[in-house]
Order: C-alpha cells, then structure tokens, then sequence
C-alpha cells in the first residue's frame, strides 16, 4: 500500500496545488488511458485526495475502506489503470462481506473493461464469492453472473458458462432479458463439438441440462440435412415439453420448417472452365457435388443443378440466361473482377452467393460473399492474442496484396481492441528473411550502440546483442517454406519465446514432422476440414480426386457452399445463428459477407496438434 500512496497522492497534491495557484484558469487531468475521458473536476480530486488522506492516516478496516471508496470515484471518472492500482494493493481480508461483494464488483467490471479477462477470472471465481450468493442483493447477483457467464465463454468454458447461465434464469424475470438469457445458452451450447455434446446428452444427470444437451446434439449432428434436423427436432419437442426450449425454441430452429418449404430447387453454378481461376473452379466444384453426391446416398431432396462456364463472354449475360432458365439461386462467379462487375447492379434477381470477396461499402442487393479471406482469419488471429493477454504486437508478413490486406485486417482489429502494433514489417517470397527480422527487432540497432560505446571508450568491451523488448506476439502470413525459415530465424535473433500468431497458410495440412518442427510454438488457425477424419465428403474427394495440397481448402469451401445457400434466410435473420461447416463457424455479416471462425492448433514435435477451446494466459511453447 506504501507504493501506492507515495505515487498516486503526491500527484493528487500536485494537482490540487496547481488548481490553487489558478493554472490560467485550467484544471489539471491526471493520466488515463481512456484519452476520450473529460477532464478531472475540482471537486473529484478534492474528494480523492481527502479519501486516500484519510485512508493514509486510518487503520485497518476504515483504511480499506477509504481506499475503497477512492478507487470507486476514480472509476467513476475513467481512470481505470489508477483504480485498477488501488485496487490490486488492497488487503480484502479486512474487508465485511458486503465490502468485498462491492469490491468484486467493481474490480471484475474494470478488469472485463480492459480486457484483462484472466485478472477478472480470478476476482469472480473467489472462494470467498462462492459463499456470498445469499446475501447478495439481487442485482448485484445478476450482474456477477452475467459477467461470469460472459467471461467463462470468452475464454473457452463453456459447460461452465452454461451452467452459470442456467443459475441466472432463476433470478431473471420473465421477459426481454431471459429471452436473452435463454439465447446465449443456445449459442455457448453450439460451439461445444459435437460428440462432447452427444456425451453430455447421455451422461447428464440434470433434467434441464439433459435437455439442453440433447437439443443440441441432434441439431449440431443434422445440420447438413434440413428436413432430417426438422425431423430430428420435431421428435425433441414430443419428448421434453415442459422444457424451456420447447415452449421457445432457439431462433434458429423455429425458421426450420420456412427452410425446408422456401429450399431452391433449381440452382446455376456460375464457374470458369479454363483460365488461372479454373483449377480453383474445379476443386469447389468438385467439393459441392461431393456434399451433393452424400445428400443423394442419404436420400435427401436434391436440387437441379446447372453449370454455366464464366471463362469467356460477359458475366451479366451469363448471368441473366441463368436466371431466364429458371434459377433460383445462383452460386459464384469466382473471379473478383466478375463479382465486381455484378455488383454495380442496383439489385439482383435472385440469391447471388458469389464464391470470392470484393471491396465493397454498400453491396447490391441479394448479393452475398463467401470466400477463403485472409482477413477473417487476421481478424481472429487478432481477437484470440488479444484473449490470451497479449497488447503490444509486430507485424511481419509477405509483401504481396495477400499479406497486405491481412496485415491491414489483423491491425484494425488489433487497434480496435486497444492493443498496439509497435512494428510492420514486409519480406520478399524471394528471402532475405534474416534482415526484415533483424531490423524489425532492432538488433541492428543493439549492434550500432554497441560499436558507438566501443568508439567512445577505445576498448573492445564484450557484448551480447538484444532485440527490442516491447513486443509480446508477433502476427504471421507465410506459406509453410517461408515459415520454416522465419521461426528459426526469430530464435536466432533471441526471439524465440515470442508468441507467434499465424494464417492457415502456415500450414499445408499434410503432415510433415521434419520439416514442420522449424515451426515448433507457432499457434494458427485453420479450418476444420484439416483434422476431420471422419468426413464422407472429404474421403471421397481425395480419393477420386487427390488435390494438390494448395487447392485441399477449396474442396472444403465447395463442401459449405452445397450446405450454406439453402440457410442464407436463417442466417440473415438469427444475427447469432452459426453454420458449424468444413471451413470454420460460419455467420453472416450485416453486409452479408459470410464470415469463418476457425478452429486453432499448434505445431509441437513437429506435428499439428489441435488446441482446446480453453483459453490460457499462460504460453507454453
């Protein structure tokens, strides 16, 4: 506690005295890293100094209370970090319980406000929590509640998070609220994998739990046949119907039966046959009658489909002879350029699920976007490091349009979370590895300082080079090549315990142990095609068709795109609904550009090992 009061009050003070002697007229602010916070008033400072005054000259109990009551006034005005400070320093013990729930609190609100999750995790999960809960008001045990619930589902947890949700549907009202309630249970439920949810469906003992588990298995598990999870969930709603999903089904399941009626039954493929988009043409194609080819076995309803070439001709034309021969949907075309070219129409005819992503601020209407976009995978390399605790970030990426447009993502997101990029760095595909890292780091400039010091004292003095010390993950977009040569590289220039953070493109999906162990610790998402084994779609297409490892993803994407335009509506209209497919958790933006959530994993003794969806603030590499 000395630290604190001999840091935070004589800068108080100093304050105070400038506000005296009249400044011009001005109010001193004291430092927040909210820079958007209006300034301190007079009387707010007053008010703090004479509360950490009295604090300073108080004993315990009354002493944690002041600085309690400090720590609340400066959060009032902003100053999280020096809240934060004050409260980190105290001593609970001495706290009364009520004290401490109001510490808890507040502390866990600052904490989940700067993204400091783990800290949060700590002042929520308390024993001395634990044994609260009755005497809590009852708004404040919803509002701890709501906060672990959120707090266990960011960070991976999500049996836990649901189960605090469930406890939360006891203190909630009926209502908007519950309602809400009840739909964060539904979306935590799916990103649990399916056969963790079939194990819970059979070994729960709770009946409401019970429930939820076996409603969420049956739909994650029939999710590529519309008419059998309409079946499947029918059946659900005869056997538990006093359950709470059943007199209010999740959102999504309740559009089931508009889907299965409105399904397109006549669908055009707009795909190149010759030219550089051919062979990405073909892989999807070949990816969409492997998920259709499955469907047939399964005796599904199957659509008519009709395969139109874009390698020549106007795209327009083409397109408008697709649609007067009776076309419901339309799936591509491939080329950015012949997407751009549909989209200066004001409108569309029909559902257009265009197969690749455009710059575009407002896109026609009935245009949608799906693609491979490394900016979806920047964006969550981003979303995941910042998770994990990490805030200040180097770039280091390819200097092609593909490692620009990633770097670009990775960068607004990063800033956007409040995290800083504090180097960007470009390497040729060519090499020359060894200088962008070099001087990314600054070793060259540990080296320049070091020859200057040898100049200025005439003697040949010892010295070990260092690297900058204000970067704590480094983002990567690099092809496996690439990246075999850039991690050894880091380690050469003493950054080997950097986190690095990188693109699917780290990683070819064909197991290589030799050369994959110069990527040791690298984490990076990827889709979730690479580790499914079980996949009917995926070992009949590389049985027939045997990719190339450049074009397997493509595959995958072909694979969604059969299962995807038949839930356009659903996921238009559910904001929070998910398609779980073969390229990641799929949902639709507000400008309907389809965006992936893939899975993670790691490379460790030389081999990819998925990761667990749990969250550590503690990297192991």
């Amino acid at each position: 506690m000395y630290w604190f009061w001999s840091k935070v009050l004589p800068t108080l003070a100093f304050s105070t005295t400038l506000i005296l002697a009249g400044c011009g007229g001005t109010i001193p602010t004291m430092p927040s890293q909210n820079t958007g916070s209006p300034p301190i008033s007079r009387a707010a400072i007053d008010d703090i100094k004479q509360l950490l005054e009295q604090a300073h000259n108080s004993p315990s109990p009354e002493k944690e209370r002041n600085y309690l009551r400090a720590a609340d006034r400066l959060a009032a005005q902003g100053e999280n970090d020096w809240a934060k400070n004050l409260l980190s320093s105290m001593d609970t013990a001495t706290l009364s319980d009520n004290e401490f729930i109001h510490y808890s609190l507040l502390f866990s609100g600052i904490a989940m406000q700067d993204g400091a999750y783990f800290l949060s995790q700590r002042i929520l999960t308390n024993q001395r929590i634990e044994q609260q809960w009755s005497i809590m008001p009852p708004d404040t045990a919803v509002t701890l509640r709501q906060r672990r619930a959120q707090l266990f589902g960011l960070l991976g947890e999500s049996v836990a998070s649901i189960r605090e949700r469930l406890v939360l549907s006891n203190l909630l009202q009926a209502g908007e609220y519950e309602n809400q309630n009840q739909d964060a249970i539904w979306q935590t439920l799916m990103t649990l994998p399916l056969h963790q949810l079939q194990y819970l469906s059979r070994s729960e003992r709770d009946p409401l739990l019970k429930g939820w588990y076996a409603l969420a298995a049956l739909s994650k598990n029939n999710q590529t046949d519309l008419e059998r999870q309409l079946a499947r969930v029918d059946d659900w709603v005869a056997r538990w119907p006093e359950h709470p999903a059943s007199i209010r089904l999740p959102s999504d399941l309740q559009l089931l039966k508009q889907l299965v009626n409105e399904r397109p039954q006549n669908v055009a493929m707009l795909l190149p046959s010759n030219g550089k988009w051919a062979r990405a043409g073909k892989a999807i194609r070949d990816g969409f009658f492997a998920a259709y080819y499955q469907a047939y076995q399964q005796q599904n309803q199957l659509p008519q489909i009709q395969i139109y070439d874009t390698s020549a001709g106007d795209i327009n034309s083409t397109y408008d002879h697709a649609v007067a021969q009776g076309a419901e949907i339309i799936i591509g075309p491939l080329d950015k350029d012949k997407v751009t070219a549909l989209n200066q129409r004001e409108s569309l005819p029909v559902p257009t699920l265009a197969l690749n992503n455009i710059e575009a601020t407002t896109p026609a209407a009935g245009l949608y976007q799906f693609g491979l976009a490394v900016e979806d995978e920047a964006r969550q390399a981003a979303r995941r490091a910042w998770l994990e605790g990490h805030r200040k970030a180097m770039i280091l990426t390819s200097n092609t349009a593909h490692g620009e447009r990633g770097a670009l993502a990775f960068r607004e997101e990063w800033e956007n979370l409040g995290g800083k990029v504090v180097g960007d760095n470009r390497f040729s595909p060519k090499g020359g590895f060894s200088k962008v890292i070099k001087s990314g780091l600054h070793v060259e400039q540990s080296n320049d300082r070091a020859k200057h010091l040898r100049q200025s004292i005439g003697k040949n003095i010892e010295f070990e080079p260092r690297r900058r010390q204000d970067v704590d993950m480094v983002f990567l977009i690099a092809s496996p090549t690439e990246a075999r040569q850039i991690k050894p590289t880091m380690a050469f220039h003493y950054a080997g315990g950097i986190p690095v953070y990188a693109t699917s493109h780290v990683y070819s999906g064909v197991e290589d142990r030799k050369g994959d162990r110069d990527l040791k610790g690298i984490k990076f998402s990827t889709l979730p095609w690479v580790f499914d084994t079980n996949s009917v779609e995926k070992q009949a297409v590389m049985s027939y068709a045997k990719p190339p490892a450049a074009y397997t993803n493509l595959y995958a994407m072909g694979v969604d795109t059969y299962r995807l335009y038949p839930r356009l509506k659903q996921l238009g209209l559910v904001p929070d609904a998910r398609f779980y497919g073969a390229t990641g958790a799929l949902r639709l933006l507000p400008n309907r550009k389809v965006e992936r959530e893939q899975m993670w994993a790691q490379i460790r003794g030389g081999k990819a090992k998925p990761l667990p969806a749990v969250v550590s603030g503690n990297y192991v590499e």
